[in-house]
């Protein structure tokens, strides 16, 4: 660290500690991961017991309609 004038200039070693570590990648990597199967749970389950106008259950995507 060094002053010139008004200025403190620091180094960026000195500025990190020296340190550099890669915890706030991982907790960014599985607070994804967290968020797309939470939201992937809510969007299945939604689709799964979604009822029509009508109020009976929707038939799944694909299925044949009962005769």
């Amino acid at each position: 660290m060094h002053r010139e004038g008004e200025e403190i200039h620091i180094s960026t070693e000195e500025a990190r500690s020296g340190r550099r570590g890669n915890h706030v990648i991982t907790v960014l990597i599985v607070s994804l991961g967290l968020a797309i199967a939470a939201m992937s749970i809510a969007w299945i389950t939604g689709a799964l017991t979604s009822r029509d106008a009508a109020g009976n259950l929707r038939p799944a995507a694909g299925a044949s309609p009962a005769p």
